[in-house]
């Protein structure tokens, strides 16, 4: 079932606006600068709006805190924009952030580990990624819509396969057995087709800004699978079966009803290499997933494209058989096999009944932006990250077509930290991972790179020598 639309008026009713110090203080980051002519403001910005702290619980004793739920950050996002005139919503983010101590969310780290058998809590907050506004229009006021997969109870002596066609019965990656029955949810696909029925008869008040799968944790242990969209509170206990599922957000701007229908084009890294007894199945790389992108795109019409996500989709390999599980909102991790995960494209875009299509799209390029890697397990912070990428922009001069946080999986070795070509990766069993975020933005040109000297410098560190780098990240 899906979540009711959330107005800032509903969000007011529950709990009060937070003050201006509650939204730009400890709980809150951005680059947005203050005091600065319009004319002098970065192309890009970003604020992330984190939950405040109901109760700190004990992470010594793994007793997880409570924080405001997801909805209320709407309101503390409309507080924001109404304040800060000068800028509009581009996109909008899920983010999670670890908690080191009680109250305390580790917000501009790049790098974050997650134990394999300790106490992990991670907070979700929302991320706007911020342009310079027409002063001419009125501020920007956002809603937000969930989405959960339907799900059922299946009796396990009645049915050995699920309706769905997702699982078979006793395979421990895939059900969660309470008692003679098992509860699982509809695919991904489904899920857009339903919230698209709906949005016939409930129509939302607005428009459409972005749309993000996300995955929640739903249960650990033997608990009983509960989705709750409006938490922003994810605790794990190192060792125990977790279980996952996938959700979808629908981030709008108020406003009259303008009848979107929601699409959704995954786009899948092809196999280079089977699976063999020894060695792990090779994948395209994210290069070979754009091209596929980018001859896709000039055969749509009359679509409005609104945001492109890198998506993690788990795959499995069993005697020289390959599933890519990229429709699977359902997902329980046993903690006693290696997983497997390969990078998807996914791109969100909408139609409605219009005389005038929106302009066609023929071609995307894009660029990463990685995190400059400063130690054997340290990389610079967000906000300077941010600082390069401005500083990028206002060198190149392309406009900025769309944006993404994206997640890679640390691997020390290597001299960035990360293999960003790479699709597929393995999160082994029985061992902590640290995962890097980093930035990658979308044109609808072709771009040339700068000189160097025009850009800030960096130093990356290098494993091999121990010492720092005179080459800078591009």
């Amino acid at each position: 079932m899906s979540q009711g639309p959330v107005t800032p008026q509903q969000v007011e009713q529950d709990l009060p606006p937070p003050s201006y110090e509650e939204v730009m203080g400890h709980q809150a980051l951005s680059s947005v600068k203050a005091h600065v002519p319009q004319e002098q403001l970065a192309p890009l910005a970003y604020i992330d709006i984190m939950p405040r702290c109901l109760h700190p619980g004990n992470l010594k004793n793994k007793v997880p805190p409570e924080y405001d739920k997801f909805s209320t950050l709407i309101g503390a996002a409309n507080y924001w924009l109404r304040v800060n005139l000068n800028y509009g919503v581009w996109k909008c983010e899920t983010v999670e952030r670890k908690l080191e101590a009680p109250g305390v969310i580790v917000m501009d780290k790049m790098i974050f580990h997650e134990s394999t058998y300790g106490f992990n809590v991670l907070i979700r907050g929302l991320r706007l990624w911020l342009h310079v506004r027409d002063p001419s229009t009125p501020p920007q006021q956002l809603g937000l819509l969930n989405k959960v997969p339907h799900s059922t109870d299946i009796n396990i002596n009645d049915r050995m396969i699920h309706p769905f066609g997702h699982f078979v019965i006793g395979h421990p990656l895939f059900v969660q057995t309470f008692g003679f029955s098992m509860t699982s949810y509809e695919g991904f696909e489904k899920t857009l087709q339903n919230l698209n029925e709906e949005l016939k008869t409930r129509p939302l008040q607005g428009s459409i800004l972005s749309v993000e799968s996300a995955s929640l944790k739903v249960s650990e242990g033997l608990e009983k699978a509960v989705i709750d969209p409006d938490s922003t509170v994810c605790h794990e206990n190192g060792g125990k079966m977790r279980r996952y599922t996938q959700i979808l957000r629908v981030f709008y701007v108020i406003g009259d009803p303008v009848h979107e229908t929601i699409g959704m084009k995954e786009f899948i890294p092809s196999i280079t290499r089977q699976p063999e007894l020894l060695s792990h199945a090779q994948f395209q790389t994210f290069d070979d997933v754009m091209m596929k992108f980018c001859k896709w795109l000039p055969h749509q019409t009359g679509i409005k494209m609104l945001n492109i996500q890198s998506y993690d989709v788990r795959y499995t390999e069993n005697m020289g058989r390959l599933d890519i599980l990229s429709d699977q909102t359902d997902d329980i991790d046993d903690g006693t096999l290696d997983r497997l995960f390969l990078k998807t494209l996914r791109v969100f875009y909408v139609t409605k009944p219009s005389t005038k299509p929106p302009p066609q799209i023929s071609f995307v390029t894009s660029k990463l932006f990685l995190p400059v890697r400063t130690g054997e397990g340290s990389f610079e912070s967000m906000s300077q990250t941010m600082y390069r990428i401005e500083a990028w922009l206002k060198v190149t001069g392309i406009p900025v077509y769309n944006v993404e946080t994206v997640r890679f999986l640390y691997r020390q070795p290597l001299r960035l930290g990360v293999d960003d070509s790479r699709s597929n990766y393995t999160c082994f069993r029985g061992t902590g991972k640290y995962f890097v975020t980093a930035v990658r933005l979308y044109f609808l040109h072709p771009f040339q790179e700068p000189h160097p000297s025009y850009l800030p410098q960096s130093f990356p560190w290098d494993p091999s020598q121990k010492s720092s780098s005179t080459c800078a990240i591009q």
